[in-house]
């Protein structure tokens, strides 16, 4: 697996993530993912902030019909394509799936 791509994913705290809002930006082939943060479990505080997924090649929503906004569980690895990812992002109420070439988490800009 390629480093940066194991790196970024390891990093980012995936369990507990509430998601708000899933934007495509066509330009850039990017998805973002905005979640409610996890910054402090004991305090149960949580922050805005965006996951990206780079150059993405394939998204789907496996998920069905839910009270209030999906619950981020778990991201596994699969099958590498060329220079991308196929990730499975494990929610409380199914599962999405990504090809991608990079993750990262943003803070919110002032």
């Amino acid at each position: 697996m390629d480093k940066m791509i194991w790196m970024n994913l390891s990093a980012i705290h995936f369990h507990d993530c509430r998601l708000k809002r899933v934007t495509e930006i066509t330009a850039s082939d990017d998805y973002l993912f905005e979640v409610e943060y996890p910054i402090d479990w004991e305090q149960n505080q949580f922050a805005p902030r965006t996951i990206v997924f780079r150059n993405v090649l394939e998204y789907s929503v496996h998920e069905g019909a839910f009270q209030g906004p999906p619950t981020l569980l778990d991201v596994l690895v699969g099958e590498q394509v060329g220079r991308h990812y196929r990730l499975r992002i494990e929610t409380n109420a199914g599962y999405r799936t990504l090809l991608c070439s990079n993750v990262e988490l943003l803070a919110p800009t002032a």
